[in-house]
Order: C-alpha cells, then structure tokens, then sequence
C-alpha cells in the first residue's frame, strides 16, 4: 500500500499544481476524507488549520488566488510507513497584489486512510517534518530513511 499511496500524492499534487482556483473544490473533494485535516505552513499569509472538505477547498482556493505566479515542483516523495508519505518539494511564488515573492523547499507529512489524505502537514525544514511524522533524526538517514 505504500507505493501505492506515493502515487496517490504524486497525482494530487501535479493536479493541484496544474488547477486553477476554481477547480481546486473538486481535487480536494476527489483525494481529501471528509474529516481531513490540514495544517499549512503558519507563517504562510492566511494561514490557518483547516478541518474538512469545504475549509481546506476554500483555504486552499483562497492560498492560490493571493498568487500571481505559483510554481511546485516535486523534488521527493518517499513512504514513511504504509499510510504516511513524506514529500519534498520546491516553491516559487509571487503575491498577486504584494508582489511579495517565496521561494525554498517545503516539506509535507501526508497521512492516508484508504486511499484518501487524513491528514496533511506543511514545515518548512525536514526536522520538523521528520518528528512531526513520530521519527527521530535531523536527517533522511538519521531517520531511518533512504534517499
């Protein structure tokens, strides 16, 4: 199942990357459980916790929309056990209305139930996404994890 859940991730987030806001209702809909979690990066603008569809589609609707320019790209995707992935991605952002650009590598911590995102952590460095994941270490690994 963790290969299996590796490709589930890897197709939302290269559908996630491709959408435009107002067809991401339908990708959350499509991979998310109705009583997901979401909990993006805090120092994000807008950031907040979102629990359920409907929060994480509009929080993520919202996300995209304050973005002029939004580039992803998948860098790592590992199974951490059968029902956690670990993803590691670049960001390249422009604000819409500030200008304000972002840019770096964005780890996220994906939980799975059957096929569909339980929940889903956003961190900004790998040792926080490691522990977040209940694994020790600073690195893949220290954790136990190959590249």
């Amino acid at each position: 199942m963790s290969q299996e859940n590796v490709e589930i991730v890897r197709e939302y987030l290269r559908a996630l990357g491709e959408l435009s806001p107002e067809d991401i209702s339908q990708n959350v809909e499509r991979f998310w459980e109705a009583d997901g979690d979401l909990y993006p990066v805090r120092k994000f603008p807008e950031a907040r916790s979102c629990h359920g569809v409907e929060e994480i589609a509009r929080f993520l609707t919202e996300y995209r929309d304050a973005w002029d320019q939004y580039e992803m790209e998948v860098k790592e995707l590992m199974p951490v056990s059968d029902d956690r992935v670990l993803v590691r991605l670049s960001l390249r952002a422009e604000g819409r209305e500030s200008g304000v650009r972002l840019g770096g590598d964005l780890y996220q911590c994906v939980w799975l139930r059957l096929g569909h995102f339980l929940r889903w952590e956003d961190h900004l460095t790998l040792k926080g996404a490691l522990r977040a994941l209940g694994l020790r270490g600073e690195s893949l690994e220290a954790a136990g994890l190959t590249e």
